[in-house]
């Protein structure tokens, strides 16, 4: 009695195996050819062998120790097994009699000690081969996570480049989608949608269609297709994989050719405000301000994150471990019009440990309104004052290079003089014309003399240095009011001021030549006002201005080189990228 078993993996191990009903057709047609009889219909299966497991090979097991059948009818010896413990169990039950053979197209493999070793060869190379393939496929997967891009289809908003061979295909943006998919994420970031309603806007106003293939998709996006393409860190320009051993989770980042459709900021927002709903439970947030404001004593000041929804009922609650309103009992992701709301305050942790001390708290948003008006009125430079700027500080940087230059040549010959003297002091002693003690004497003095001498001072790239914070200066409002977290980061960053909060008052620390920046643009703002933001000039005929040196420009910018260069910190930073011996010149 013959048990018929077929397999075909949809995993890479059986890409060129005939399909389930092809193997099921060649078996039935041997059936009928050799007149053998079969116990039921073909056993079909649709797993991997390479892993043990398999529900439909377990029951062809169950079968033949039962006695029910004994011999086996599949298309290949590798249908059975590409593992070795599944071929052990195999070859178990041919030594226990209660599999007589093993019958393919090609072959009958019978319970004698020589078909049993092809038998396991036939198996042994079915687990070679996949090995094989495994390492084949990893390492080509590998090589493509590290180019940027993730396996598998491009997301919708993206279209796979078929110019180039598959598994080597990047991506090429699909302008009509991708255009839907950015009103779609802005308007989910106005957090008054909840998953329902943003698929319905999806579905009857963007027309959202999922990407045509040749059997699936160009249908209306539907609700679980928006939630997951919602939480797709893709989107936000970085994916996750795993190692080759499929445990370990790596961050990669896309391709930089890929447009990024958010900013990873706005995709943790999304996250926190699926909030409970996110799987994998996630729990991310970035503050702005955490690490950049402390108390007047140090005292390092932490963030307190608040997220609250306001539901259909008017009903505002914290709905981060909530599935429904616990007013009106509606759930959270059927509501029509929830309105999210989150909010972010920071605090002294000290003296919030403190039972003896009162801990006051402060809103990010008046932070962000502080910081406006502060660069508003110390730092920022206008456009037309920055060109300006830049052409003094191009004259400051000639100037210095021919002082350089200047001391360079002096420095040399001093250097000739005193190796001319030195000679004219060993021949006066060689020819015995001077005593020993007088000689040893004036070449102490000539060597004293020549340690003396100072080479001309390294150049430093100060002037990339100044143009970077006049440009920040020129961008600053803009960033402030409209820029993304990442930009809003960089900037406070590379100003690298300090917040003081003493509970009731905040104030900025700058460094010290920061500090002459900040006052000598107040002092040229004194001299033209026309650079000040509420004054937006056209400046129309004024080139002759802008074509003179003014001395006032000219010793504000001279002074901040000159704070600059006596930065410890930026020495430290210049000597380390440069990796050169810092010199007298500081």
């Amino acid at each position: 009695m013959y048990g018929a078993y077929a397999r075909k993996s949809s995993e890479s191990e059986d890409k060129q195996v005939q399909s389930i009903e092809r193997q099921i057709d060649e078996l039935l047609e041997l059936q009928e050819k050799e007149n053998l009889t079969l116990f039921d219909k073909p056993i079909e299966e649709s797993k991997s062998a390479f892993s043990i497991g398999r529900d439909g090979f377990n029951r062809l097991i169950k079968l033949t120790e039962q006695g029910k059948i004994n011999a086996w009818l599949c298309w290949h010896a590798n249908r059975l097994s590409r593992n070795p413990i599944d071929a052990g169990i195999i070859i178990h039950l041919m030594d226990l009699g209660k599999l007589q053979h093993i019958r393919t197209p090609s072959r009958i493999y019978y319970n004698t000690p020589t078909d049993k070793m092809m038998l396991q060869i036939e198996f042994t190379m079915s687990k070679k081969d996949s090995d094989d393939k495994s390492i084949f496929v990893k390492s080509g997967l590998e090589k493509r996570y590290k180019k940027g891009f993730p396996n598998g289809k491009a997301p919708i908003g993206y279209l796979n480049d078929k110019t180039k061979e598959r598994g080597n295909r990047d991506w090429l943006v699909d302008r009509n989608r991708y255009k839907k998919l950015k009103k779609l994420f802005n308007r989910f970031l106005e957090a008054k949608d909840s998953i329902s309603s943003i698929t319905a806007y999806a579905r009857d106003q963007l027309e959202l269609t999922t990407p045509k293939y040749k059997r699936l998709g160009g249908k209306l996006v539907g609700r679980s297709y928006v939630a997951h393409m919602l939480k797709n860190p893709i989107y936000a320009g970085f994916f996750y994989s795993l190692d080759r051993n499929g445990k370990q989770t790596t961050r990669r980042e896309l391709h930089p050719s890929v447009p990024r459709l958010i900013s990873e900021h706005e995709h943790i927002k999304i996250l926190n405000i699926l909030g409970s709903r996110v799987k994998p439970k996630m729990q991310l947030h970035q503050t702005l301000y955490y690490g950049r404001i402390k108390s007047p004593e140090g005292d390092t000041i932490g963030a307190d994150l608040k997220f609250q929804m306001i539901c259909d009922c008017k009903h505002k609650f914290a709905y981060r471990s909530k599935e429904k309103c616990p007013k009106c009992l509606i759930e959270i992701d059927k509501m029509q019009s929830p309105h999210y709301l989150s909010y972010i305050y920071y605090y002294n942790i000290k003296r919030r440990k403190d039972p003896n001390l009162k801990a006051k708290c402060i809103e990010e948003s008046k932070i962000d309104e502080y910081l406006y008006q502060y660069f508003k009125s110390h730092f920022y430079v206008h456009p037309f004052l920055m060109k300006w700027a830049v052409k003094h500080l191009k004259d400051l940087k000639d100037m210095e290079l021919n002082m350089h230059i200047e001391k360079e040549e002096t420095y040399k010959a001093q250097l000739i003089e005193f190796q001319e003297r030195k000679q004219r002091l060993l021949n006066l002693y060689t020819k015995g014309h001077i005593e020993e003690a007088i000689y040893l004497k004036e070449q102490s003095v000539i060597k004293n003399q020549e340690t003396q001498l100072q080479q001309s001072p390294e150049l430093i790239d100060w002037l990339s240095v100044i143009e970077r914070y006049l440009n920040f200066g020129k961008e600053s409002l803009s960033i402030l009011e409209n820029g993304h977290f990442d930009a809003k980061q960089e900037l406070l960053d590379e100003f690298s001021s300090n917040l003081i909060w003493n509970e009731e008052n905040l104030n900025v620390s700058n460094v010290k030549w920061l500090s002459v920046f900040e006052k000598g643009l107040k002092s040229v703002k004194a001299k033209y006002p026309q650079f000040e933001p509420e004054n937006p000039t056209s400046f129309k005929g004024s080139k002759a201005l802008f074509g003179t040196k003014c001395p006032i420009v000219l010793g504000w910018l001279d002074n901040v080189r000159t704070y600059l260069l006596q930065d410890k910190g930026f020495r430290d930073h210049w000597c380390m990228r440069t990796k050169k011996k810092r010199t007298n010149y500081f």
